[in-house]
């Protein structure tokens, strides 16, 4: 099993590709922090891989401190971290006639600045794990699209951030960051 013993932190768990991701890490033999923000539907997927094997944590990623209580979780629940899968997005129609500057930051904050706390606070123990970091982009972030102005701007954004960080906490601290980007189209 590639993942025997290995602890991973997946926001946004609850559903979908997180959901997915969480799976396959226990599937694989590792033990995970669920994170979301539906408590019944963390619950169920907490119930469904084994309370044993996953805790939950409820809570806005883009709340002050939250990125660390996740972290923090991990630490008091498995005693280590070896992998962070940054999910949680806010997949929200807009463009350039809805979007005011208030909405634009809550996006990026969720979609590019939430990653880049969730990085700094667990990277004491990636560092230590010489652990790895997963963010899931979107195929949006090179081409956007015209009802998702803002949510492209930020998975954009999360693509640098991803390549900045790739290079620098490899060579510096050992530690690996990655980026997929899913597409919804067909043959993408």
């Amino acid at each position: 099993m590639r993942l025997e013993n290995k602890v991973v932190i997946v926001t946004g768990s609850t559903t979908g590709i997180g959901k997915a991701i969480a799976q396959a890490c226990v599937a694989e033999g590792g033990r995970v922090v669920i994170h979301g923000l539906e408590k019944e539907l963390g619950e169920d997927v907490v119930s469904s891989i084994g309370k044993d094997k996953s805790i939950l944590h409820i809570e806005d990623l883009s709340v002050d401190g939250a990125p660390q209580r996740l972290v923090d979780l991990a630490i008091k629940t498995f005693g280590s971290l070896h992998a962070v899968v940054n999910n949680a997005a806010a997949v929200v129609s807009s463009n350039i006639h809805t979007t005011d500057l208030g909405f634009f930051r809550k996006v990026l904050e969720i979609n590019t600045l939430a990653p880049f706390a969730m990085i700094k606070a667990a990277l004491p123990y990636l560092r230590e794990s010489r652990g790895c970091v997963l963010n899931i982009g979107s195929v949006n972030a090179w081409s956007g699209e015209p009802n998702l102005l803002a949510y492209s701007v930020s998975k954009g954004a999360l693509m640098t951030l991803t390549r900045n960080l790739g290079d620098t906490l490899h060579r510096e601290d050992g530690v690996r960051v990655n980026q997929i980007n899913p597409s919804t189209r067909d043959g993408c």
